[in-house]
């Protein structure tokens, strides 16, 4: 996955390879990173993704 802004040494966003956008939250997983650097999920003590919401009065 590829980082997409950091917010901290303990959280940044990423986009996985399926371009869904996660908050990564870990001890130290921002540290010495920046924006376009590679990044393993597994180092996140904590993921949040982003879900698709339907707005009111959109039909399926």
């Amino acid at each position: 996955m590829k980082i997409l802004q950091v917010f901290s040494h303990n959280a940044l966003v990423a986009k996985s390879d399926n371009d869904e956008s996660m908050v990564l939250v870990g001890k130290g997983i921002g540290f010495n990173k920046k924006k376009g650097d590679r990044i393993n999920e597994s180092a996140a003590s904590e993921v949040y993704v982003e879900s698709k919401r339907q707005q009111l009065g959109e039909t399926q």
